[in-house]
């Protein structure tokens, strides 16, 4: 009994839990549903704000980032600008969905323009971060 050949039924099942397995990693992997990653970097001549979110997050982000800025920005294409918030600070945004960047120069930027910048992101943060 130990060297017979695996049964037809049991091959069966042994290739439906594989492909069932398959499907459910693949979709899982695509759908970036569930994670969040937000990194910061502040440097003496740069600020710098990564974000990888949850796609489902993207239309309430867009629309916070349309207040700020007075203008649309399709976060479900790749962008890659440079913008002003409607308070005058200019920065450079590059997004896809789930994925956002924003890059300050601090150089030629004043500490008021700095941290009007800075509450933007926190205010991304929180909208990312919201359950």
């Amino acid at each position: 009994m130990a060297n017979e050949p695996t049964s037809y039924k049991e091959m069966k099942k042994i290739i439906y839990a594989i492909m069932l397995l398959t499907i459910t990693l693949s979709y899982g992997c695509k759908t970036n549903d569930s994670k969040l990653n937000i990194r910061v970097k502040d440097t003496g001549t740069a600020f710098i704000y990564d974000a990888v979110y949850p796609v489902s997050k993207t239309d309430k982000l867009e629309g916070y980032i349309a207040k700020q800025i007075g203008n649309e920005l399709p976060l479900d294409q790749k962008e890659d600008a440079t913008v002003t918030l409607l308070s005058g600070e200019l920065f450079k945004i590059k997004a896809t969905e789930g994925v956002l960047s924003i890059q300050f120069d601090k150089r030629n930027s004043s500490v008021t323009n700095f941290i009007k910048i800075k509450k933007f992101t926190d205010g991304i943060s929180e909208i990312l971060s919201e359950k």
